[in-house]
């Protein structure tokens, strides 16, 4: 039987389909920062007055509260890799992890799996390995999020404060953890077997250990909401700390889901602006300023991780580029 000919107009027709998912994400960004803008101006005077009179304890809090949340994500693809069959140093997967997350800015979402999987490359750990475990900690670390919510409902629930939609987020808890069941995943990683040309070899691990990923991942989720209480609080904003790291997690979550808009830009005011029982223009400037802590302690990670990794990582890059080629 001869083998199909690949269309000649199968490439342009995918570039024209990823560049029409790029444009729209770049579309819905603009479109939720606009609204979010004239949130924020419709109540600059009240804004203006609780910026001016922050309280700088409180931002330090969060500016550390931030940092621990990253680093513990960070160490939840480290622990990933371990568990994948991967053995590198701690320090060196931060480094990966951090030098990788600057690539979430950018429109596409591929991005921060790309800078990981080719920082890791350099380093010794397979290409599809360091890609593959990336997917897997960001699907962990979705459900530990909608875990994390679930864990701060019951003190939302006895302040008398409803959510509205925010309670369906936690329906990714169930169907996470099916996800993680052996039996699913081992038919996610023939698949990708399947489509990477053998190249993957990753095994299905037992669902304890998969459910002890996810549940690692909690404490940074909780350091995420944390955060966005602590600018809160900084801002003199009267409101239960529960219900605003509820909402700042689930934005997350949602900014996670919109692969094509940048680090969800928007797209995460406007979730935390809904839930999280605030005015509207008070909560752009508590969302805003806590994406302003997160991207200082992104870039200044990122900065120290790619020195690291490239200090650390150029000796092997060359034969593994060699032995991936071979593969």
């Amino acid at each position: 039987m001869s083998q199909r000919q690949p269309d000649a107009f199968e490439a342009p027709a995918r570039s024209r389909v990823g560049w029409l998912i790029r444009a729209a994400g770049l579309v819905i960004a603009l479109v939720a920062v606009a609204l979010c803008v004239k949130a924020l101006v419709d109540q600059w005077a009240e804004v203006r007055t609780a910026i001016g009179n922050a309280r700088v304890g409180w931002i330090l809090v969060g500016v550390a509260c931030a940092g621990a949340s990253m680093a513990g994500l960070g160490l939840l693809w480290w622990r990933c890799l371990h568990v994948f069959g991967a053995r590198p140093q701690r320090r060196k997967a931060l480094a990966w992890y951090f030098g990788g997350e600057l690539g979430k800015y950018v429109p596409g979402g591929i991005w921060p799996v790309l800078g990981r999987g080719e920082l890791a490359l350099r380093a010794g750990v397979r290409r599809t390995t360091g890609y593959l475990t990336t997917l897997i900690s960001y699907g962990s670390m979705t459900v530990g999020a909608a875990m994390a919510c679930g864990i701060l409902a019951p003190f939302i629930a006895a302040d008398g404060n409803g959510l509205g939609w925010g309670w369906l987020l936690l329906a990714f808890v169930p169907l996470g953890a099916a996800v993680v069941h052996p039996a699913v995943m081992d038919r996610l990683f023939r698949l990708a077997h399947k489509v990477t040309r053998g190249r993957a070899e990753l095994q299905a691990q037992p669902w304890l250990t998969m459910l002890e990923l996810i549940i690692w991942s909690i404490p940074s989720w909780l350091l995420v909401g944390a955060t966005s209480a602590a600018v809160t609080e900084a801002l003199g904003y009267d409101q239960n700390p529960a219900r605003v790291a509820f909402a700042a997690i689930a934005a997350w979550i949602i900014g996670f889901l919109a692969v094509p808009v940048p680090a969800g830009a928007g797209l995460r005011e406007l979730v935390f602006l809904a839930l999280s029982g605030l005015e509207h223009g008070p909560a752009v400037a508590v969302a805003t300023i806590a994406r302003l802590l997160f991207v200082a302690v992104d870039g200044g990670g990122g900065v120290l991780g790619l020195w690291y990794a490239r200090r650390h990582g150029d000796a092997n890059h060359e034969a593994n580029k060699e032995q991936e080629t071979v593969r």
